[in-house]
C-alpha cells in the first residue's frame, strides 16, 4: 500500500508561530491588554485559516493524484527511500506517451525507473500541476526535477492544432511553477521519422542539446546539425547506399531542428504569450515515432521551405525510448530535507521571537526608569513649602521602590527580562530622596483676645475681672511648654498711629506680665510686639471693623535656640499665623 509522506510540516509550524506570536504579545510586548487580546484573536484566526486551508489542499491533491502515486509507489517499491529523493524524476506529458511508456508487455505503465531516472506519465497536461505537487509530497518535499515534453508531428492534423497543445503544456508548466514555488526546467523531446530505412528493433539514436544553463539563441540549435553532417563524414567509407540514407537523415534532422526551433520552441518561449515564457534546459530529436505523411505539419513545413515533398514513412515499433540523454546535463539544485528546513525555519522563528522579546523588554524597562525618573524629578522640583504635593510625590516615590525591592525578592517578571532589566540601579536614589523628606513644623497655635474686654479705651493697664479671657491662653501655654510665647498688640485706625504703636506694645506687655505672674513661666519664653494699626484684619471705616481690629494675639511658636541655648527673640515669626482662636469676654 502506497504511504503519502507529509513532507514539511507546515501546519505545524503555522502552530508554533501563532504560538510564539501570543506568547510575545502577552508577555514581553509593550502593549495593552486589550490590544493583545485583539491582535492573539487575530493570530489565530489567521492561523486556523492557514492549517485548514492546507489540510483540505493535502486531502483533495490526495484524492486526486492517489491512483498517479499508487502507481509510482509501487514502480519504485524497489528502490531505497532515500534514492527517490536523490534520483532525478522527470514528468512526461504530450504526444505518444502509450508508445513510450510501453515496455513491451503490454500494460501501459505510468511510472517507469530508467537508468539514473524516474519518469512518470502525465496524460492530460492540465493534471500537471497537482501531481508535480502530490509528486513533492511523495519525494519528502522535494520538487520534481523537470519537466518533458513529448511532440511527435505526424500526430497532428495540422499545425494550429500542435500550437494548441503546446499553449496548453506551456500554461501547465506556468501553474506547476507557481504551486511549486521553484522552477521547472522543460525538456522538448520530438519523435518523428526522418528516414524511409526498414523499421528494425534497433534503438535509434538522440541527437539534441542540454545543458545546466537553459537555451538561448540558434547557435546550439545548429551545433545538433553540424555533428550529423560530421557523421555522415565519418561513413564516407561505406557502401554508397549507406552514406546516402546517412545524408538523407542529416538533412532531415536539420529540417526538423529548424522546424521545432521556428514552431514548438517559438511557442513555449514567447514572451507575448499570457502564460510565463518555459525555461528550457534541453531539446532532442530521434528517428522514431509515428507513421508520417506528406499531410503532417513538419512535413508541409519541408515542402514549404525547399519544394521537396517528404515520402510516406511507417511507424517505429513500440516501445519508443526515454529522452534520457537529455537530462544528463539537468541543473541540479540544493535540496534541504523538509524536517532540516522545518527545523532551521524553527530556529529562526525562536529567534524572531527572542528579538521581539527582547525590543519589547527593552521598551518596558526604557519605560519603568522614565516613570522613576520622573517621579524623583517631580519630587525634587517641588518646594518644601508645598506639602501636600510633596506628600503625594513622595507616595509614588515609596511605591516605585517597594515595586523594585519585590522584584529582587521574587525575580523580574518576563516583560522586562532577557538580560535588559536596569531599574535596580535606581533603589539607591529612591532611599535618598525618601529618607530627605522632612515634615513641616506644626503651625503655630494662636489666641485672639479683644481688647475692649481687657482694657479700657487708650489705656494700657487690665481692667479688673479681664483676666477670665486669658485663662484659656494660659492652658494653652501651660500644655506647650516646649514652644515660646509671643504677645502681639493691635489698635485700629483712630488716633495718632505712633500712640497708636505705643499703646499696643504697651498692652502686649501688660498681657505678657500677667501670663508670666500667673503662671511662673520665665520671662525668657516670651517676646511682645505692638503694630498699632498697620495690620487690621477688617475694615477701619465700621464700628464693627475697628473692634475686631482691636486685639491681642497670643502665638505659640517652636523654640528656636542660640548656641548657647538661650532663644533669640528675632528668631520669634511675626506676621500672619496659620491657625487661630478667639476668646471673647464673658
Amino acid at each position: 500500500m502506497f504511504d503519502l509522506h507529509p513532507g514539511y510540516p507546515f501546519r505545524t509550524m503555522v502552530i508554533i508561530a501563532a504560538t510564539l506570536v501570543i506568547a510575545v504579545l502577552f508577555l514581553v510586548q509593550p502593549v495593552s491588554r486589550g490590544s493583545a487580546w485583539a491582535m492573539a484573536a487575530i493570530a489565530t484566526a489567521f492561523a486556523l485559516l492557514l492549517v485548514t486551508g492546507r489540510t483540505r489542499q493535502l486531502a483533495r491533491a490526495h484524492t486526486q493524484s492517489a491512483h498517479m502515486l499508487a502507481a509510482l509507489g509501487t514502480t519504485t517499491a524497489d528502490l531505497p527511500a532515500s534514492l527517490r529523493t536523490r534520483m532525478p524524476l522527470v514528468l512526461v506529458t504530450g504526444d505518444a506517451l502509450a508508445q513510450i511508456f510501453d515496455r513491451g508487455d503490454g500494460d501501459e505503465r505510468l511510472a517507469q525507473v530508467g537508468d539514473g531516472a524516474i519518469w512518470l506519465r502525465v496524460d492530460r497536461a492540465q493534471d500537471l500541476p497537482r501531481l508535480a505537487v502530490a509528486v513533492k509530497q511523495w519525494r519528502d518535499g522535494r520538487a520534481p526535477d523537470g519537466v518533458a515534453l513529448a511532440i511527435a508531428p505526424a500526430l497532428h492534423a495540422d499545425e494550429e492544432a500542435l500550437t494548441q497543445m503546446l499553449r496548453v503544456a506551456r500554461q501547465a508548466a506556468s501553474d506547476a511553477s507557481r504551486m511549486l514555488g521553484t522552477r521547472l526546467p522543460g525538456y522538448v523531446a520530438v519523435y518523428q521519422r526522418l528516414t524511409v530505412a526498414p523499421v528494425t528493433h534497433d534503438i535509434p539514436r538522440w541527437h539534441g542539446v542540454s545543458a545546466a544553463m537553459r537555451l538561448t539563441g540558434a547557435q546550439r540549435f545548429e551545433e545538433v546539425i553540424r555533428a550529423a553532417e560530421w557523421e555522415v563524414q565519418r561513413e564516407h567509407g561505406d557502401p554508397d547506399r549507406t552514406r546516402s540514407a546517412a545524408a538523407a537523415r542529416a538533412a532531415s534532422l536539420a529540417s526538423v531542428v529548424g522546424w521545432t526551433q521556428r514552431v514548438a520552441i517559438g511557442v513555449l518561449t514567447d514572451p507575448r504569450q499570457p502564460a510565463a515564457p518555459w525555461t528550457l534546459f534541453g531539446a532532442g530529436w530521434i528517428d522514431c515515432g509515428p507513421a508520417s505523411h506528406p499531410g503532417t505539419p513538419w512535413a508541409r513545413d519541408v515542402e514549404r521551405q525547399t519544394a521537396i515533398v517528404p515520402p510516406a514513412m511507417a511507424a517505429s515499433l513500440a516501445p519508443w525510448p526515454l529522452p534520457q540523454p537529455l537530462i544528463e546535463a539537468m541543473p541540479r539544485r540544493l535540496w534541504v530535507s523538509p524536517r532540516m528546513a522545518a527545523l532551521a525555519h524553527t530556529i529562526a522563528l525562536l529567534a524572531c521571537a527572542g528579538a521581539l522579546a527582547m525590543w519589547g523588554a527593552a521598551r518596558n524597562n526604557q519605560a519603568l526608569l522614565t516613570h522613576i525618573g520622573a517621579d524623583l524629578g517631580r519630587f525634587a522640583m517641588i518646594p518644601a513649602d508645598h506639602d501636600n504635593a510633596r506628600r503625594d510625590a513622595l507616595h509614588s516615590l515609596a511605591a516605585d521602590r517597594d515595586q523594585l525591592d519585590r522584584f529582587s525578592r521574587t525575580g523580574v517578571p518576563t516583560r522586562l527580562s532577557f538580560g535588559m532589566y536596569r531599574a535596580a540601579a535606581l533603589t539607591p536614589a529612591l532611599n535618598d530622596a525618601i529618607a530627605s523628606y522632612q515634615a513641616p513644623a506644626p503651625p503655630p497655635a494662636v489666641v485672639t483676645l479683644d481688647s475692649m474686654s481687657l482694657f479700657d479705651s487708650g489705656r494700657a493697664q487690665l481692667k479688673p475681672g479681664s483676666t477670665r479671657a486669658m485663662v484659656g491662653a494660659l492652658e494653652m501655654i501651660k500644655a506647650h511648654p516646649d514652644k515660646r510665647v509671643l504677645v502681639a498688640g493691635y489698635t485700629d485706625a483712630v488716633g495718632n498711629p505712633g500712640f497708636n504703636q505705643k499703646l499696643s506694645l504697651a498692652r502686649a506687655g501688660a498681657v505678657r506680665d500677667w501670663l508670666i505672674e500667673a503662671s511662673g513661666i520665665p520671662v525668657t519664653r516670651f517676646a511682645i510686639q505692638g503694630y498699632g494699626d498697620t495690620r487690621p484684619i477688617a475694615d477701619n471705616d465700621t464700628d464693627t471693623g475697628r473692634a475686631r481690629n482691636r486685639r491681642v494675639e497670643i502665638t505659640l511658636v517652636p523654640d528656636a535656640p542660640t548656641p548657647s541655648g538661650n532663644p533669640r527673640e528675632k528668631d520669634v515669626p511675626q506676621g500672619n499665623t496659620a491657625t487661630s482662636t478667639t476668646a471673647n469676654p464673658q
